[in-house]
């Protein structure tokens, strides 16, 4: 399961990717069917995880340039905020996946198929 999190692929098969593009879902599973988007806002819980993993980012690169170079603070925040704008996207891929994951080990049914 680690390793279909890490490449992005569906969590039933395992084989569809999760993502076409960047940013772009898919609707469905080009494998096995699986709707991605169970209803209408099923995403926002990914917005959590994806604070959390943007927060954790820019702590972690926050600390390196401050034990590093011994700037200001403000000048260090600054470097860390526009260092974390490449990442986003990443945090973004990543939060829907750990999403989608943990709600369909909780509620592994599908919604739209019954």
């Amino acid at each position: 399961m680690l390793r279909a999190i890490l490449t992005l692929r569906c969590p039933r098969c395992r084989r569809g990717p999760l993502f076409t593009g960047v940013i772009t879902m898919p609707e469905r599973c080009a494998s096995c069917g699986m709707y991605y988007e169970r209803e209408h806002g099923y995403f926002v819980g990914a917005m959590a995880i994806s604070y959390g993993l943007a927060v954790t980012l820019v702590a972690v690169v926050f600390s390196v340039v401050l034990w590093v170079t011994k700037w200001p603070v403000e000048w260090v925040l600054l470097v860390s905020g526009a260092a974390f704008l490449p990442l986003a996207p990443v945090c973004f891929r990543y939060s829907r996946a750990l999403w989608i994951y943990l709600d369909r080990r909780i509620d592994p049914l599908d919604h739209k198929d019954r």
